[in-house]
């Protein structure tokens, strides 16, 4: 696990200090590698939260597509093999 070096970032920490200005008694802080990323309420993050299993946007991301074909190349068995004979006859 690695460990952050340096002190928390200063747009986090101003966030929180806003935050208990305003008479919030309970903050979620989300950690992203290390440091301290984003600042929510606990109300705010309990509903975000709520909100992610409620849409389900992993259901709504379009899959992989398969690669695009320019030569209208078709699946198939290989009936004779490519030789040297069969390139020049």
């Amino acid at each position: 696990m690695k460990v952050a070096k340096s002190s928390m970032p200063r747009a986090v920490s101003r966030r929180i200090m806003q935050r208990a200005a305003n008479g919030d008694r309970a903050l979620v802080v989300v950690i992203k590698k290390g440091k301290p990323s984003r600042v929510f309420g606990l109300k705010q993050y309990q509903d975000r939260q709520a909100l992610t299993r409620k849409v389900k946007p992993w259901e709504r991301r379009k899959g992989k597509t398969d690669l695009p074909n320019p030569l209208g190349a078709v699946k198939g068995t290989v009936l004779v093999p490519l030789t040297r004979d069969n390139i020049y006859e």
